[in-house]
């Protein structure tokens, strides 16, 4: 298993870092640098999550706030967290080194405004989850139930522009009409960074078969989703992350499959997970359930290296 290597789609530890004035050196945390490095991860996407303006105000300072947190976090830790602008930074990676590619979660963060789209990349923003759960200027979320609203006229621009800025797309927490909206104008492979399959566990943030297949067709990427509630009608175990990878596997093939943990943004675990370290129990329990090996390397990280190599150009 060593040369199984791990690329986590999605974790929520910047707002642990910059709210409890902590480091990545924090053993408490789901993600720590022991913990990354014991997980064998070779890429963690770090999401600059935005929230509810009720909670932090501005969603453009929050989110420079935490982009902030990111590239000091970057600082602390010169010689093992290596920042990823694009594939080539992944393929310089030495042994122990670990990528961290910033991500935003919640489109808030542009205020209405493409200048604003364009400056975060410019702070090496290069995957933008378009909604949290809820409506913003850019298209309405999961949570809001009665509009059914899909991409707005700004909605639809930041999808174009983050296409000719090579930005990865992420669908995690759309509404169902602002996915298909994406699907129709994005011109490059969309991912949902940390969704499940709703056939397993019929939560409204998970994906129903229709729209897996559609990510698929777009040579598109899931990350499976380690929180209980989107695994599992009960308190959910690493079993049921194998069930979702199986199912969506079955359906679509492994080539769509990866992984989005969730980590430090979630208030329950699996069993048997605790943090990033635990990562090699997923790789035993898909190679005992004779996985080949090289579609295991997939789903750890070949998947989304692909996507990587795709848009990060």
């Amino acid at each position: 298993m060593k040369d199984i290597k791990i690329i986590d789609g999605h974790c929520d530890t910047l707002t642990k870092l910059l709210d409890k004035s902590c480091t990545l050196a924090d053993s408490a945390n789901h993600i720590s640098i022991d913990k990354l490095l014991k997980g064998g991860l070779k890429v963690q996407f770090f999401a600059a999550w935005i929230g509810v303006q009720q909670l932090y105000g501005s969603s453009l300072q929050r989110g420079i706030k935490l982009i902030d947190r990111y590239h000091t976090m970057i600082v602390e830790n010169p010689e093992l967290i290596i920042p990823i602008l694009k594939c080539e930074d992944i393929d310089q990676l030495e042994d122990k080194q670990i990528g961290a590619l910033l991500t935003v979660e919640g489109g808030d963060i542009l205020e209405g405004d493409l200048a604003n789209l364009r400056i975060i990349h410019r702070l090496g923003v290069r995957l933008m989850t378009l909604t949290w759960n809820h409506r913003n200027e850019i298209c309405d979320g999961i949570m809001e139930i009665n509009s059914k609203s899909g991409l707005s006229n700004f909605g639809i621009s930041v999808v174009r522009e983050m296409n000719e800025l090579n930005m990865i797309i992420d669908v995690s927490h759309i509404s169902v009409q602002g996915f298909w909206d994406v699907i129709e104008h994005s011109k490059d492979p969309i991912i949902a960074s940390h969704s499940n399959a709703r056939a397993l566990c019929h939560h409204p943030r998970n994906l129903d078969d229709e729209q897996i297949r559609a990510i698929a067709n777009t040579d598109g990427l899931i990350g499976i989703n380690f929180y209980p509630p989107f695994l599992s009608d009960s308190k959910g175990s690493l079993d049921d992350i194998i069930r979702h990878i199986d199912y969506i596997s079955g359906l679509v093939g492994v080539d769509v499959v990866g992984f989005g943990s969730d980590f430090d943004g979630i208030d329950q675990l699996p069993e048997g997970i605790n943090g990033s370290q635990d990562f090699p129990k997923i790789i035993d329990r898909l190679l005992r359930l004779n996985y080949l090996e090289d579609d295991v390397k997939k789903i750890c990280s070949g998947n989304y290296y692909r996507i990587i190599k795709s848009i990060l150009k």
